[in-house]
């Protein structure tokens, strides 16, 4: 009797615990997050910072160290929308030549790293198929590491950008952001497989 007792008492505590960490997302975060079928774990040790408006690349949501020397940053595209669109443009013939918006994730990656780093788009590395999908169960994955323009950066050097793809869920952004390369080495494995999607 005791227990299970203690095994029901430990499964609420867990269930509160959840509960929690998930209301302690913002909102509009959240909401992304489901409408790109995407999961997100929030990490212990880091602490939420407001994201900065900028016109090179915006995002929804940013944790920092406590020292203020690395940050990640995460964006979260959605597709639903533009599939709706692109559907009922196909419906009413008015498609032209449009692509579609699974066909989308190679140029809009690209068009990212080149936003933030002021032009420069070094050889990105293409995740392999089947550990993009194990890892993140995504159906594609790149990274590229560069130097970071003023806007985007602030006070930061270097960022690596880490892009992952879903058909018909969604694209997302991590942005893991230093003033030096070792320290972002040093604090990304731990953050890297918490945005994944379903």
């Amino acid at each position: 009797m005791m227990i299970k007792t203690k095994l029901l008492l430990t499964g609420l505590s867990l269930i509160i615990l959840t509960s929690f960490s998930l209301s302690d997302l913002p909102k509009a975060f959240t909401e992304l997050l489901g409408r790109a079928k995407m999961t997100f774990e929030k990490p212990i040790g880091l602490v939420e910072t407001d994201p900065i408006e900028n016109e090179q690349m915006n995002y929804e949501y940013a944790l920092i160290t406590k020292s203020k020397d690395f940050e990640v940053r995460y964006a979260i595209r959605p597709l639903d929308e533009l599939i709706n669109e692109y559907n009922e443009n196909k419906k009413n013939g008015k498609l032209g030549v449009s692509v579609h918006p699974n066909k989308l994730y190679s140029t809009a990656f690209e068009a990212t790293v080149l936003n933030i780093s002021g032009g420069q788009f070094p050889e990105p590395t293409i995740f392999d198929k089947e550990a993009v999908k194990e890892e993140f169960n995504a159906d594609w994955g790149a990274t590229s590491f560069v130097e970071v323009g003023k806007e985007f950066g602030q006070d930061y050097k270097y960022c690596v950008v880490v892009a992952i793809h879903k058909d018909n869920s969604g694209d997302a952004y991590c942005f893991y952001l230093s003033k030096n390369k070792a320290n972002i080495s040093d604090n990304m494995e731990k953050l890297f497989h918490l945005l994944k999607f379903k």
